[in-house]
């Protein structure tokens, strides 16, 4: 091989994502190089082309060292340990999936101890030695195993790392396995209180302890040549300078996201305040015993908010490995199994997470989700975790009463002792009985919230222990309390623990309410909407209707947020803790114990039902229900107009009669799937306050309907249409002059959007997404002077209104329409005042018809920072696009006219770009924060390396 070397470290990975490129891997080499840092890119392997490739990579390989690597310390019949059940192999067959290599005395105790037990947390199987060896003891074979079967290696170079024989002799070894192993293993290095010039041998630090070692162990120049080299690899490699963070917390949980990421895990996410938790899980896991045969059932019984599922969630992080895909974590299944078909939609996700994704749509009731279940279940060992149940029946309907195949696991948690009180001679059936956090432990979890340190201040050391001890030490209230009493005074310290004191000491909801009372009378009102109704919703959605009631929407979700009510998670949805959820709707049935009707928010069908007069909604300012496969829409219907004060409709399905003129005159907040088709023509339903309305799954959502729905929502801020199937052209849109947020998606008879859509002065926000019968765009967009994000996406639309490039307030423009089209009159570019866009963060475009060269103007944008002109016709990139400061992706897949890349900003940290006339690459050497590289040329009929121009890549040869 031309490019075989001793010093060669790179990651050659198949791209093989592309059907247009498959034909032509077995007769052309097909490279993707990619820096040691890179993400390697799992989807779609091809176990032929791995062969292929491993037998083209074999002069790539290091040798393995001859000598028999020994190590520095202690006894040698101490075993190295890991993570509890060190067996749990992935489904790889990997021991480990993590190799720590780090210099004892420097790091041991402090930060490596961290990392370690914080990668456990998240189900990784991580290896560390808890010792040292004497020098000149033989290594035991289990770490040598260890060492070879990991995936990642994480070095921690300290101070005296180079001093250290054996950490050289493992770094050297890692460096061999990494490189032979044809892109599976991988090295994230970490500096920890060195530099990467320090490792690079460019300073003394390293240099001076590699000189002093060779004479003082003399060692031969040959060996101690090979670990300069070694070194000097590694270094080069991108790393985590610790200097460079806010403190090791942040380094840390930015190391998990990398690792967890490559290994691509069904970990759950846990809080970061973790806390006297490791002996009660090595507990569960000697119940749980996944190493020895048979079932077993285990049930967490505890009372609430006692830490539970925070239990669950962390024991299910570490031994999921074991069970390789067959892993699945149900959440809230007592709150779930409520809701009109509840059950059926968990025994989906079930399936759907233990791989079984055929036929499961067609699951529409119980018994047969549970004869699917029952039959996945008889032949695969699984471990699922039911959190949160109440009752025996959700555990036989979610896990069948087919026999389960020896090795499978279940865990459940519940409040209910009485629960899993069933014989099966062929199962295991034990209890886990959790109980209060010590008192040492709860004070540091109630210090980490009130003053962000493990321990209290001297002058709060008293008040501190005596609010722990009135809490109950159980940990959601110490959450919540601690971050209530954060950066506050004595004063309100005392008042706090005065009300502690009242609540029983079992009174969970009278603990929590502490925080709650302490909450402005707006702030309380967002509590209890999000905890009746708005749970798993986008809070960009769920702001208009408390800005509507001029709320300080954003102060007052920010400060449930800081006093830990609330928390913002995945694509930017609220969670809230069950403990807290059942708080909000304690609170609201308070409201009227005996009469529902009095309710301020409805979200229970049941509750309906005990409603018996049209007088008694009057009270309900929002209501949430699921009116599918139920007779709940006719009472529905002869109570809905009563409820004068109704602001909030979530409904699914139903039906409304009569005449509601005068009614409902407050509503200002509808998200309707399914909604009747007369709702609108007959009943003369009041929309005149309405500010965010979203409709789905109608196909009786027609043009008509639509222009009346705009000419009476008049105040009207957010329309979202999603599956309306029987809208051809939009209605002007004159009468909602005050729309912020338009979005249409998946409404597959769409034509045209009516030019009256310039007209929208206040849109910030427009989507359309998969619309696939709309092929062009009115010129009037370009007059929506405040537009922020602007996506079409999946349509036949050929270009842009040339309009849109004076939009000066545009920060994203996504613009994906890849339809064949060989009609060249379609053909268009970039202009060059894409320059007058100073706020643009995001400019994709991958569309055919744009060609030719990119405008120098794009190098006017000051916050740029994702460029993708994938798939289109570009030709050339300007020399400009180095100016671009924040640019961090560049992604020119496939853009098969661009011969050269001139050079590039040094903020890029992902670089991809594949071309039939690549000619070569300019000097990358001051990319130096480059995560991703995939270049690729074509050659002969085939893709290949362009250059060799990466020598900067962790040892690349010139």
């Amino acid at each position: 091989m031309a490019y075989a070397d001793k010093n060669l470290a790179y990651w050659i990975v198949q791209n093989a994502n592309s059907p247009k490129h498959q034909s032509s891997y077995f007769e052309k080499d097909h490279w993707t190089t990619t820096s040691s840092q890179s993400l390697l890119r799992g989807e779609r392997q091809d176990l032929v082309m791995k062969a292929v490739l491993g037998t083209l990579l074999v002069d790539l390989a290091h040798p393995k060292p001859a000598h028999t690597r020994e190590r520095e310390i202690a006894k040698p019949s101490k075993l190295p340990t890991a993570m509890a059940s060190s067996n749990a192999a992935t489904a790889l067959g990997t021991d480990y999936q993590v190799f720590l290599s780090f210099r004892g005395p420097d790091t041991r105790t402090g930060f490596t101890d961290v990392l370690f037990h914080s990668l456990i947390d998240h189900g990784v199987c991580v290896f560390r030695d808890d010792e040292e060896l004497p020098f000149g003891e033989r290594i035991d074979g289990s770490l040598e195993r260890a060492m070879d079967n990991s995936r990642i290696y994480i070095p921690i170079f300290s101070r005296t790392y180079a001093s250290s024989k054996w950490c050289l002799h493992e770094l050297e070894q890692i460096l061999a396995n990494t490189s032979k192993s044809e892109g599976d293993k991988e090295i994230l290095p970490i500096f920890f209180d060195v530099e990467p010039d320090d490792v690079k041998l460019k300073t003394a630090l390293y240099a001076n302890a590699i000189l002093s070692l060779q004479s003082k162990k003399k060692l031969s120049s040959e060996q101690v040549n090979a670990w300069r080299e070694v070194l000097k690899e590694v270094g080069a490699i991108k790393g985590w300078e610790v200097k460079k963070y806010k403190g090791h917390g942040e380094l840390i949980k930015l190391v998990i996201e990398e690792v967890v990421e490559k290994l691509k895990r069904k970990h759950r996410l846990v809080t970061e305040h973790l806390v006297g938790i490791d002996d009660r899980v090595e507990a569960v896991n000697k119940l749980l015993d996944v190493n020895s045969g048979g079932v077993r059932l285990i049930k967490i019984y505890g009372m609430g908010g006692i830490g539970k599922t925070t239990l669950a969630k962390v024991v299910f992080n570490r031994v999921s490995s074991h069970f390789g895909k067959y892993s699945c974590f149900l959440e809230d299944v007592r709150a779930k199994s409520l809701r009109t078909d509840g059950l059926v939609e968990l025994q989906k996700k079930l399936l759907s997470e233990i791989a079984i994704h055929a036929g499961t749509k067609s699951i529409d009731e119980i018994g047969y989700g549970m004869q699917r279940i029952g039959e996945a279940l008889s032949n695969k060992k699984v471990l699922i975790v039911l959190d949160d149940v109440d009752n025996n029946e959700q555990v036989e309907k979610l896990v069948g009463k087919n026999t389960l195949r020896s090795g499978s696991r279940i865990l459940i948690t519940t409040r209910n002792k009485d629960v899993l009180r069933i014989h099966r001679r062929d199962y295991h059936i034990l209890d886990y009985e959790m109980k209060v956090m010590s008192t040492n432990c709860a004070l540091e979890l109630f210090s980490r919230l009130a003053f962000d340190s493990h321990s209290p201040s001297d002058d709060y050391y008293d008040l501190s222990r005596k609010i722990v001890s009135a809490t109950g030490r159980l940990p959601l209230a110490l959450e919540v309390i601690g971050s209530f009493l954060y950066e506050k005074g004595q004063g309100i310290w005392q008042e706090a623990l005065d009300n502690l004191s009242k609540a029983p000491h079992e009174d969970v909801f009278g603990k929590l309410k502490i925080s709650y009372d302490a909450l402005s009378s707006e702030q309380r009102q967002i509590f209890l909407d999000i905890a009746c109704l708005f749970i798993g919703m986008d809070k960009t959605n769920a702001i208009y209707i408390w800005k509507d009631r001029e709320f300080s929407a954003d102060t007052g979700v920010d400060v449930l947020i800081n006093r830990s009510l609330v928390k913002i998670v995945e694509n930017n949805k609220f969670w809230m803790h069950d403990q807290l959820r059942d708080l909000g709707r304690e609170l609201v049935r308070q409201e009227n114990p005996i009469n529902p009707g009095k309710y301020s928010r409805l979200w229970i069908n049941q509750e309906i039902l005990d409603i018996r007069s049209t007088e008694e909604m009057n009270n309900v300012q929002a209501l949430g229900l699921n009116l599918c496969y139920t007779y709940l829409d006719l009472i529905l219907s002869e109570k809905i107009g009563r409820s004068e004060h109704l602001m909030h409709l979530k409904l699914n399905g139903g039906s409304f009669n009569g005449n509601l003129v005068n009614s409902l005159t407050n509503l200002s907040w509808i998200f309707w799937r399914q909604p009747p088709p007369l709702f609108f023509k007959r009943t003369n339903v009041h929309l005149k306050n309405v500010v965010f309305l979203k409709f789905s799954h109608s196909d009786l959502m027609d043009d008509s309907t639509l222009r009346s729905v705009i000419k009476m929502a008049q105040k009207l801020k957010v329309l979202s249409l999603e599956s309306c199937h029987s809208i051809i052209k939009t209605p002007s849109f004159s009468g909602c002059p005050n729309l912020e947020r338009l979005t249409f998606e998946q409404c597959s008879n769409l034509r045209k959007i009516d030019d009256s859509i310039g007209k929208l002065k206040c849109l910030i926000y427009l989507r359309i997404y998969d619309c696939f019968g709309l092929e062009d765009l009115p010129k009037e967009i370009g007059d929506l002077v405040n537009l922020q994000h602007f996506s079409v996406q999946e349509c036949k639309v050929k270009k842009l209104p040339s309009s849109i490039w004076k939009l000066k307030l545009l920060r994203e423009v996504h613009f994906e329409s890849r339809f064949d089209d060989l009609d060249s009159t379609n053909s268009w570019e970039l202009p060059s005042t894409i320059g007058m866009l100073q706020k643009l963060e995001v400019l994709l475009v991958n569309n055919e018809h744009l060609k030719g060269q990119l405008p120098y103007e794009i190098g006017s944008l000051p916050f740029l920072r994702t460029l993708d002109l994938s798939y289109t016709g570009v030709s050339e990139v300007p020399e400009t696009v180095k100016q671009l400061s924040r640019l961090q992706r560049l992604k020119l897949k496939e853009c098969n006219k661009i011969q050269e890349l001139p050079a590039l900003p040094t903020s890029l940290t992902h670089l991809l770009v594949s071309s039939e006339s690549l000619r070569g690459t300019p000097d990358l050497s001051n990319l130096t924060n480059l995560v991703e590289l995939d270049l690729n040329g074509w050659e002969e009929g085939g893709y290949k390396l362009c250059d060799s121009r990466l020598w900067w890549i962790g040892g690349y040869p010139n």
